[in-house]
């Protein structure tokens, strides 16, 4: 009875204090969170924590992924925020703040209102017989000076140094160079064929080369009737490829039922994709100009990208294409191979010679029905074995990239060469347009080169290990805090397991070799990842309005004293290509209330 009394007893008055303050400092809690932005939802999972790209859309057209959100979605390698999402920003009016940081002041890029900024201005030296496989040492650190800048105001008056640093690249890659030679084919639905036209803009726009596809959701002219005659507009679609630079061509699909049968009655089903994406090797022998066919016909997946166009074309080139040929590559997860076969995986491109292609055109209906699997892959796999002489050839650099989850052990491996990549918007998310960019506006096969900071800046242990860095040229650049020795604990020539089951032996030490291990995200390692570029001029207006004794820092090194400069102040028409890398703040809860940006200005 007492005990019950006690229950239903009415709460003191100190109680009542205490329970409204408890209520008000929750309410602080989440008020102070939400301005550091530590509460708003990012298309980055956990940044510098998981490190993984979160994004809309689907895998490949032709094997596996899932169907983009109803109405089309997103992009998936939009890796900034959108909507209600963006933290508010007041507008200033024109000049009031400098280009450079209107950039950084973008809501799309989902900064904190206040960040830890640095910025480096690299200078590329070029060099014809560069090693491409080596990492690069620089004696000193990459960070060199940070600054912390209030987004919401632009009121920083002290000019942000950059500091500039020769580095040795590749040449870059033959300006303007036409591929007419080069045809691809794909198979996949209207919306998204309207999402991919970004990332299909990166390799082929200007280039000469020609698209096909294969709308599998558009209905072809004499099946349709008054509810379907507008639903698709393939004309439109086209002009949409064409106002990005891209020559294309659609078409509905050439057949609307199943040919093969099912318990030897004709199937009823709807035609999976996975057939169109095999019979668009009919659609592309229907474009072929006789006076200048082409050399190969790639099949590829709606999320198959190529970094460039250029190191694709020169691999080719070292295969006959005047005889029967069929390249491509196998899934680097040795237990779908084991389950699908010995084929060329459509996702990471399969390439057949014309003679090749018109050896298959006469059967083309009937491999469909006599495949042993009804995956365009197979299908192809089957058709070539069943009627031609040739058989397939692999080519290093192709990825199929059957990897999900964290995908930085493989982009911070230094691999090379990278012809293709693939999953990239399902299986795994990343920005591959805006990793790749640097390749097509810099130095060419650059593009995930690796470059080792402060390997001699210091002989203080400590202070090592502070200025000691990664960078992955596109992807990432990286610190290993928790490290006893830093990046002397880690064996470079390895594969970290990053992604899903990548310790499995049987599945992945076929492609990757044995993997080190995963290292604990936040505490052995910490990652700043590439999240926007941006090509343009010098522009006086980014030079902060200082009188020139002010406009430069002189800061000491291992090296001796070296004048870093404040905004880049060359002379207008200089194009330069920035690359913004970010570490998202885990929040106030950890010590990190602040995201942290490391920009990298190439002057070029």
């Amino acid at each position: 009875m007492t005990m019950k009394i006690l229950l239903f007893q009415r709460p003191t008055r100190g109680f009542s204090i205490f329970v409204t303050l408890v209520f008000i400092f929750v309410l602080w809690s989440i008020s102070r969170l939400r301005h550091h932005g530590a509460l708003l939802p990012t298309n980055f999972d956990k940044w510098g924590g998981i490190g993984e790209w979160k994004g809309q859309g689907g895998g490949g057209g032709a094997r596996g992924g899932s169907n983009p959100p109803p109405g089309g979605g997103t992009p998936a390698d939009q890796t900034t925020l959108k909507g209600a999402q963006r933290p508010y920003r007041p507008k200033l009016d024109p000049g009031q703040c400098p280009q450079d940081l209107e950039f950084l002041r973008r809501p799309e890029l989902g900064l904190t209102d206040n960040i830890l900024y640095s910025r480096r201005c690299i200078k590329p030296i070029f060099k014809a017989d560069f090693d491409r496989n080596t990492i690069t040492n620089i004696a000193g650190p990459l960070v060199t000076n940070t600054t912390a800048l209030d987004l919401t105001s632009c009121s920083h008056d002290e000019p942000i140094p950059c500091e500039p640093l020769a580095l040795e690249v590749p040449m870059p890659y033959p300006k303007d160079a036409q591929y007419p030679h080069l045809l691809f084919g794909v198979a996949s639905k209207y919306e998204r064929m309207r999402e991919a036209i970004p990332a299909f803009a990166h390799w082929l726009a200007g280039t000469g080369a020609r698209l096909v596809g294969t709308i599998a959701d558009a209905v072809p002219p004499d099946h349709q009737d008054d509810s379907t005659r507008n639903s698709f507009n393939l004309t439109s679609l086209e002009e949409e490829y064409r106002a990005a630079g891209i020559i294309a061509t659609f078409r509905p699909p050439k057949i609307f039922k199943r040919l093969n049968l099912k318990d030897g009655k004709p199937d009823p089903r709807p035609v999976p994709v996975e057939h169109h994406h095999f019979l668009v090797i009919k659609e592309l022998l229907s474009v072929i100009d006789s006076s200048q066919p082409p050399h190969w016909l790639a099949i590829l997946d709606d999320d198959t990208f190529f970094p460039s166009l250029s190191p694709l074309s020169h691999t080719l080139s070292q295969h006959d294409h005047t005889r029967p040929a069929w390249l491509g590559a196998l899934s680097d997860d040795f237990m779908a191979v084991q389950a699908w076969g010995f084929m060329a995986f459509g996702g990471a491109g399969s390439f057949l010679s014309l003679p090749l292609a018109r050896q298959l055109a006469p059967h083309l209906e009937e491999c469909i029905t006599t495949a042993s699997v009804q995956t365009g892959d197979g299908i192809l796999r089957d058709c070539v074995y069943s009627h031609t002489r040739t058989r397939l050839t692999l080519v290093e650099g192709l990825n199929q990239h059957d990897i999900k989850g964290d995908p930085s052990g493989f982009f911070e491996s230094g691999v090379w060469p990278v012809l293709s990549l693939h999953h990239w918007k399902s299986w795994y998310h990343a920005p591959v347009a805006k990793m790749a960019r640097v390749a097509k506006e810099v130095c060419g096969d650059c593009f995930l080169m690796r470059v080792r900071f402060g390997t001699g800046s210091s002989k203080d242990h400590k202070r090592r290990k502070e200025e000691e860095s990664l960078l992955s040229l596109g992807y990432s650049i990286t610190q290993y805090p928790g490290l006893a020795n830093g990046l002397d604990d880690i064996d470079l020539s390895m594969v970290e397991g990053t992604w899903k089951e990548a310790e499995r032996k049987e599945k992945f030490a076929f492609s990757y070799g044995p993997v080190r291990r995963r290292l604990q995200v936040g505490k052995e390692k910490k990652s700043w990842r590439l999240v926007d570029v941006d090509v343009g001029e010098e522009d006086s207006s980014s030079a902060q309005s200082k009188p020139p004794s002010q406009s430069t820092t002189t800061k000491k090194e291992s090296g001796g004293a070296k004048e870093g400069r404040a905004w880049p102040s060359q002379r207008k028409g200089k194009k330069r290509f920035r690359q913004i890398y970010v570490h998202k703040a885990a929040g106030p809860a950890v010590g990190e209330s602040m995201d942290e940006v490391i920009e990298l200005v190439w002057e070029v």
